[in-house]
């Protein structure tokens, strides 16, 4: 226990290391919760919450590599470091276990939800449409007098 608690207000090569994977694991989490987006919306919901589990880790083990480098009593034991790898080792167990176990169940069931929409707005499209299928190009804006459109219409009703 003591090379816990004893004082440590330099980095050895490990800590180095360490601080800057909390600078890499924040940046990484701003990038997934402000910029990174995903088609399937169950991966977009957890890739967002992964980003702000790894904004959070990484911003408070930035914070802790920080006052232990200011050389603050108590907080510059080693023991701080230590218990932040233990946390994100732990947070990083149940990300492999939700990719694994929980998340292909959501992106099925997005899939298949999606699918069915899609399914049930055809379906609707042929219902309107007298049962013909949709047409692939919508109609040009009319350019040609009421009279013309009339007309046009007149012929295609025969």
């Amino acid at each position: 226990m003591g090379y816990f608690t004893t004082a440590a207000p330099q980095f050895g090569p490990l800590g180095w290391i360490f601080f800057l994977g909390q600078i890499l694991g924040a940046g990484a989490g701003a990038y997934l919760y402000f910029v990174h987006t995903e088609r399937n919306p169950a991966r977009q919901t957890f890739l967002r919450q992964v980003g702000i589990a790894l904004l959070i880790l990484g911003v408070i083990g930035v914070l802790m590599g920080a006052v232990r480098l200011a050389n603050l009593p108590t907080l510059n034991q080693h023991l701080w470091f230590w218990l932040q790898g233990v946390i994100e080792l732990g947070v990083a167990g149940y990300i492999v276990f939700y990719i694994r176990n929980v998340l292909p169940e959501l992106e099925r069931s997005a899939a298949s939800s999606v699918r069915s929409g899609k399914a049930n707005t055809a379906r609707a499209a042929r219902a309107t449409n007298g049962g013909n299928p949709a047409p692939a190009t919508p109609r040009p804006v009319p350019v040609t007098s009421r009279r013309d459109a009339r007309r046009d219409r007149k012929r295609k009703a025969k």
